[in-house]
Parts: C-alpha cells; sequence; structure tokens
C-alpha cells in the first residue's frame, strides 16, 4: 500500500495579526498546515499545527523557519500606530515591511518553498512617495524578481484599521477625521483579505488589488461610526493643521511621521480598489464591542 503523503505544510509570518490570525484559519480549511511566526505566541487567537518564535527583523532569529515549508504567506508588517512615538529606533516600514520581509524570503529561497504571498497595500501609483507604499512596493518588487513561485495582493484600507473611529469616539464622545472627508474608499474586512490570500495560494494570479463592496467617503464613514456610538457629534480638523502636526511629529519620531503622512494623504486622495470583499462595514462596527 502506498504511504500516504502529508499534507503541505505553509508558513504565515504575522500569524497573530488582525489578518494572520484569518489565513491561519483559512488555511486549515483547505486541508493545509500552518506554523506560525510570530514574535509572541500569546497574541495568537488561531490554533496552528507548529509555532516558530522569530522577528523578520532578525536574520539569524528566523532561521531555519521555513525548513520543511511548502509555502508562506507574509502579513508581517510595523504597525499603523505610535508605538514608538518617542524614539526613531525600533519598528519602522523600512526594518520589518522591507528588510525584514527580505530576511523572510532569503530563508524561503534557501528551502526552496514552492510559492510566497504578500500582502501590500493598495495605492502605489498615487502615493508612492510615500515611506508606509515605497517599503511595501520594494519588497513587492524583490518577491517579484525572485526565483520563488510568487504573488502580491494590495488592499485598501482595513475595517480593523477604522477600528480607531469607535475606540477613540467611544472616549471623546465625537468622532474626529481630518480634512473636509470628501475622499472616498472602499475598506475591506481582513477576513475577506484572507480569504483573497488563500485563494491566491491556490490559483494562478500574480498581483491582485481589492478593496471592500462599498465605496464611502470617510464623512460617510464618520456617520457610520457616529451611529454606532448613538449619533455622536463628528468633528472635522482643518487639514493645514494636521500637516503641522505631522511636519512637528518628525522631530520626536521617525515612524510616527511616516503614519501620520499615510493617514494624511488617505484623507485627500481617492483610494478605490476593484470590489472584491463581500462583509459590509456597517456590520463590522455594529458588532465591534
Amino acid at each position: 500500500m502506498a504511504k500516504k503523503l502529508a499534507p503541505p505544510l505553509a508558513l504565515v509570518a504575522g500569524a497573530s495579526g488582525n489578518i494572520g490570525n484569518h489565513v491561519v484559519r483559512q488555511l486549515q480549511d483547505q486541508g493545509i498546515r500552518v506554523r506560525a511566526l510570530v514574535r509572541n505566541p500569546a497574541q495568537l487567537t488561531s490554533c496552528p499545527e507548529e509555532i516558530f518564535v522569530g522577528n523578520i527583523q532578525n536574520a539569524n532569529g528566523i532561521e531555519g523557519s521555513c525548513a520543511g515549508i511548502n509555502y508562506v504567506i507574509s502579513c508581517a508588517g510595523a504597525p499603523l500606530n505610535f508605538a514608538n512615538r518617542l524614539s526613531s529606533k525600533g519598528e519602522t516600514f523600512r526594518t520589518v515591511d522591507e528588510m525584514g520581509n527580505l530576511n523572510l524570503l532569503n530563508e524561503a529561497t534557501k528551502s526552496n518553498v514552492k510559492k510566497f504571498g504578500y500582502i501590500s497595500v493598495f495605492g502605489g501609483r498615487f502615493l508612492g512617495k510615500l515611506e508606509y507604499i515605497r517599503a511595501h512596493e520594494s519588497f513587492a518588487a524583490a518577491l517579484n524578481d525572485s526565483k520563488i513561485n510568487s504573488f502580491t495582493v494590495r488592499s485598501t484600507t482595513t475595517f480593523a484599521s477604522l477600528r480607531s473611529l469607535i475606540e477613540k469616539g467611544e472616549n471623546s464622545n465625537k468622532i474626529s477625521i481630518v480634512g473636509t472627508g470628501l475622499a472616498r474608499t472602499n475598506p475591506i474586512d481582513e477576513f475577506d483579505v484572507a480569504r483573497c490570500l488563500v485563494d491566491t495560494l491556490l490559483g494562478d494570479q500574480k498581483d491582485i488589488d481589492i478593496g471592500g463592496p462599498d465605496i464611502f467617503s470617510y464623512g460617510e464613514i464618520a456617520e457610520i461610526a457616529s451611529e454606532k456610538l448613538g449619533d455622536v457629534p463628528i468633528k472635522f480638523s482643518l487639514t493645514w493643521r494636521e500637516q503641522l502636526k505631522v511636519g512637528m511629529r518628525r522631530l520626536r519620531s521617525s515612524h510616527g511621521f511616516d503614519v501620520d503622512s499615510y493617514r494624511l494623504a488617505l484623507s485627500a486622495t481617492d483610494m478605490i480598489a476593484p470590489q472584491w470583499g463581500i462583509n459590509s462595514l456597517a456590520d463590522y462596527y455594529e458588532n465591534f464591542t
């Protein structure tokens, strides 16, 4: 009797994040075993078959992470927050999204991984000079030029990144947004992003841009958040004041400056990707506690 082959094994980098946890579960739904590459296993909400503790910023620390791996999906990236607002050291888009993922790609190459998928950000044609975009697309280009069969999914703003409207609104009893609120986007549920990553891993597409099913202005997004909180008032901050704050932040934190620059650009630029996701922002906010 022929020996039964073991199911394929995928490495998910950033498996404890908003998208990564969904990727783990959806790979398992497809019969693919998962090795999670994480810094802190306690942050996992999924149950991967294997856990590799390491930080992709440290090439030596992830050595062997891809041994025996068939596929890699990287959701690893520096946070869009101000964890290091008082320092220019620590996680930045260059050290994590670009250099860290290059370390992971080198490991995957050494281990002859069959396919490598990466989640990047939609908007390179509009906001390509921003560090957040540059770091993502620099790695995406390196991945495309590598010997590994690869793909890149570029997503609009995720629902999770818009949670702050609710979280800050609960504390301040108002919804605050930058500028006029007229810029439009179609945000997407991170569950749908994970679904696209897994579908593309198992398919033939090389690159895909995705957004959610509904197109909103940021003013309309603020109205949805306001309704969730009981119709709290919406405050529109003046763009020139936000620009001044961004400039001052550069003196305290390079990462904080890069985060604010990206968010400020989003407030004034239409970012509408092909409508791919199926879950709605209103339902996401309604179920958010």
